[in-house]
């Protein structure tokens, strides 16, 4: 087993991934190091409504072979946080990845998403969201 990650080496992965792949700065970054299989990068993207996310999430999406989306309506309903998941890995082991930003609740982008809900989102929905569609199927 590996040895797990330093904050200076997990730090320097995320930050060499995003300078790599011409990602924009993030509005925050958290690192998470509790143990070997718990080593995880959050980033915050800075974005300003659905489109802009959706885009944003995209580029990271494009900079990996496999990744996850889904939904997840916070409990007091008004807002909608768009997750990427994936992992990242280095000279000195992989992490887990959480990309995500939040939107305002909208009932046409999000028609079966009740408060405190998670929904998986296909990379089609994704797309149409960030060329400003709503009216593709889930």
């Amino acid at each position: 087993m590996n040895a797990p990650m330093t904050t200076a080496q997990l730090a320097a992965l995320i930050a060499g991934h995003m300078a790599e792949h011409g990602l924009p700065e993030p509005a925050s970054l958290h690192l998470t190091l509790s143990a070997p299989d718990q080593q995880e990068a959050r980033v915050q993207l800075h974005a300003s409504g659905l489109a802009d996310t959706a885009t944003r999430l995209l580029a990271w999406a494009n900079t990996q072979a496999a990744v996850t989306f889904e939904v997840w309506r916070t409990p007091d309903g008004d807002r909608v946080h768009l997750d990427l998941r994936t992992s990242l890995t280095g000279a000195h082991g992989t992490a887990g990845l959480l990309v995500y930003g939040g939107v305002d609740f909208d009932a046409v982008a999000f028609p079966a998403l009740r408060p405190d809900e998670r929904q998986p989102v296909l990379l089609g929905r994704l797309a149409a969201w960030a060329a400003n569609r709503t009216e593709v199927a889930a």
